[in-house]
């Protein structure tokens, strides 16, 4: 009886949300929507990065970015690892995000330098490392934007 009354309720249930779907017409399809002047955009894209000299645990990362004008704050964050190529347990890594209001969107290519301290070992100098910068609004189109790569790093 309770298993009748169960899969009774889940039918009707399960009835409720398909029937208007299949009721409804959805009409021609009208493609994708047209992109305008007033659509936020995002990209990023990294630039140099070098080792500082001084302190060896900071690293120094160029980033450029573009976001359109949009009432929401964006984040932007730097990742940075590194494995030490000698010692595979050993793995350098830190991020840094800056501040909402430090992050300018108003339409026109903007460019900043975020330091990225690691926090396990120093970064070394040759070796290969592995960087992404993201841009990010949850209320834009798209949601984020961002770039990666794989470079060595060098001190300046």
């Amino acid at each position: 009886m309770q298993r009748w009354i169960i899969a009774t309720a889940l039918t009707s249930a399960l009835s409720g949300l398909t029937a208007p779907a299949l009721a409804a017409d959805p009409g021609p399809d009208p493609g994708p929507a047209p992109e305008t002047a007033s659509a936020p955009v995002t990209a990023i894209a990294l630039g140099e990065v070098r080792i500082d000299p001084k302190l060896p645990g900071r690293v120094r990362v160029n980033v450029g970015y573009l976001c359109g004008v949009a009432d929401e704050s964006r984040s932007l964050t730097v990742s940075v690892e590194q494995r030490d190529p000698e010692d595979s347990s050993s793995v350098a890594f830190g991020s840094s995000r800056t501040a909402e209001a430090d992050v300018i969107c108003d339409g026109a290519q903007q460019e900043r330098q975020l330091v990225v301290q690691s926090k396990t070992v120093n970064w070394i100098p040759g070796a290969d490392a592995v960087l992404i910068a993201t841009v990010a609004n949850l209320g834009a189109t798209p949601p984020a934007s961002s770039d990666a790569r794989r470079v060595p790093l060098t001190v300046s």
